[in-house]
């Protein structure tokens, strides 16, 4: 080929990558690289715009191949930067030492801080990502804040957080590809569809399956596929497994699309087992899965994942299917025109305006497990608690907790002194962040912290305790069903947002909606009360117990039922 031809077919393809035409570039710089195959910059714009389209496989090869045979290549320091990034979506050990080799080659280059910090994030090590964000955001970078908020969020270091907000949620600000995940935690649902919109306009159009596309089910099942990431013993499928057990299988057909690692478990053999068919698609890139579900003719389409970190969107993107709907893992709109629905119900999502998908509601939206553990009777001193005191119980995850809640915590402790606060913790980091909070509210004495434990021994001892206070503005889901299941009342702030009303539509579904609030004062107050009405508390302790096998929240075969029933007419 003359060079000019060369340079052409060069230009071309880097002009698509800067358009955002990831697929046209990947195209062009493949055929460059055919024809080409001693340059390594256009081996490594490939290896990225793979890796950018889920294909980490190939792009892993592209990547490895200017390592072993270029290693003369003055972009190294990048070439271990993406191999950093791929490594860490895929949860593989490698990805810190790339992302270190990066900064070492050149300690100025921003985006190798960046992945090195989010791999360091992602492996559990918070304070190393800490300080590496740190040192991306003195090289000015502008896309550290994201990933900064949320890694501060997961070890409660609340300094600085009111201002990360600030920056993060500003509505004129445009969101990077990588802050999708921070939709839900914005507070107000406008902002959540205005950011969702944003990040859902970062992908084009290239639809397998058009919206609305004719079926043909007379005669036969209808095909459901459920697509996630979590297809093991996780939050989301702990509360999922029973639906897909008890789908009638002469009205459905049900396949799963498993882009996750494959972790042997409980949950995953039940899941095996209830499917027709378990597609393990971890290896396959976002094109050749959506072709496989494609290639399956699945009618209606079931995202389970969202814009949660280690999401596969450009799956659902592609509109492998002609209905698609965000079920489950995604408390908030995806503002794509490649959704079609959303699972929700009247209390968790009331206005369609904040949504671009339709409501699909349901009585409560939330499934639960028929097989889920009894609690067992067990003593308060098995796991540190006072046995005369009112334990004040926070089990949800930490990144829920903020300073705001934990303050009127502390308060609540103060009125009242019989009472402990018995908080779940994950690390040590979370443990002394909120020991140093506690400590200044004057409280440290009457702090207990709840080490993660196995499932049974989690819903056993959760039990012990008086009441559960739910966090604001990101509530409880699985771990306020978990709590109701054990028995305990669960105090709650409904807000705006999908996710600060879940635990308002569970405790309606078990028959205490009176334990939903709508202010701080009002929380606090119900609180206080409960702690000092003993009979009340054990009058509603008596009431989930009924409820576990007779309440609308734990009757997974008729919320299979109705589940269905919706399904169904949107293909009749």
């Amino acid at each position: 080929m003359p060079n000019i031809q060369r340079e052409d077919l060069f230009r071309a393809a880097a002009e698509a990558q800067g358009r955002g035409d990831l697929i046209t570039a990947g195209s062009l710089y493949s055929r460059f690289v055919k024809i080409n195959p001693a340059i390594p910059e256009a081996w490594e714009q490939l290896g990225a715009i793979l890796a950018e389209l889920g294909n980490f496989g190939d792009a892993e090869h592209c990547l490895r191949g200017i390592l072993q045979y270029m290693g003369s290549y003055s972009a190294l320091h990048r070439v271990h930067g993406h191999l950093c990034w791929i490594y860490a979506l895929q949860g593989r050990s490698e990805a810190i030492a790339h992302g270190r080799e990066a900064v070492r080659l050149n300690p100025r280059f921003e985006g190798g801080w960046l992945n090195l910090a989010n791999a360091l994030s992602l492996s559990g090590e918070p304070e190393e990502a800490i300080a590496a964000f740190s040192e991306a955001e003195a090289l000015g970078s502008a896309r550290h804040q994201g990933g900064l908020y949320s890694v501060k969020r997961s070890i409660c270091d609340w300094e600085g957080i009111e201002e990360l907000e600030r920056v993060l949620f500003d509505p004129a600000r445009k969101p990077f590809a990588h802050d999708s995940n921070l939709v839900v935690m914005a507070a107000s649902p406008e902002t959540q569809r205005s950011f969702a919109e944003a990040c859902a306009s970062k992908f084009p159009a290239r639809y397998l399956r058009p919206i609305g596309a004719a079926r043909h089910v007379e005669g036969r099942r209808i095909r459901l596929g459920y697509l996630g990431g979590e297809f093991h013993d996780t939050a989301i499928m702990s509360l999922l497994v029973s639906t897909i057990e008890n789908h009638d299988r002469e009205r459905f057909e049900v396949h799963a699309f498993s882009f996750g690692p494959d972790i042997d478990g409980p949950l995953r053999r039940r899941l095996k087992s209830a499917c027709d068919e378990f597609h393990d698609v971890s290896a396959a890139a976002n094109e050749a899965i959506a072709r496989k579900i494609a290639a399956h003719d699945i009618d209606i389409l079931l995202d389970l994942n969202g814009y949660i970190k280690g999401n596969r969107v450009g799956i659902v993107a592609r509109r492998p299917a002609p209905i698609q709907i965000s079920y489950l893992g995604w408390p908030a709109t995806m503002g794509a025109p490649f959704m079609d629905a959303i699972i929700a119900d009247p209390i968790v999502a009331p206005e369609p305006r904040w949504f671009s998908e339709k409501l699909i509601h349901l009585d409560c939206y939330m499934p639960t497990d028929r097989q889920k553990h009894e609690p067992r009777r067990r003593s308060r001193g098995e796991f540190g608690l006072p046995e005369d005191a009112i334990v004040l119980a926070s089990m949800n995850n930490s990144w829920k907790l903020n300073a705001e809640m934990m303050a009127l915590w502390c308060e609540i402790l103060r009125e009242l002194p019989e009472a402990v606060l018995w908080q779940a913790v994950r690390s040590e980091a979370t443990e002394r962040n909120l020991r140093n909070f506690v400590r200044q509210q004057g409280v440290e004495d009457r702090f207990i912290t709840a080490p993660e434990v196995s499932y049974a021994d989690h819903i056993d001892r959760a039990s012990l305790a008086d009441i559960s206070l739910d966090t604001y503005p990101y509530g409880g889901h699985t771990t306020t069903c978990d709590m109701l299941w054990a028995g305990v009342p669960v105090v709650t702030r409904k807000g705006e947002t999908f996710a600060s009303r879940v635990a308002t539509s569970l405790l309606d579904a078990v028959g205490l909606p009176e334990l939903s609030t709508s202010n701080i004062a009002e929380y606090k107050a119900l609180v206080v009360a409960l702690s000092r009405d003993k009979p009340r508390l054990q009058a509603m302790r008596e009431k989930l117990n009924s409820a576990r096998h007779g309440s609308r929240l734990f009757d997974n075969k008729s919320y299979t039922n109705a589940l269905e029933t919706k399904l169904f007419e949107l293909v009749s």
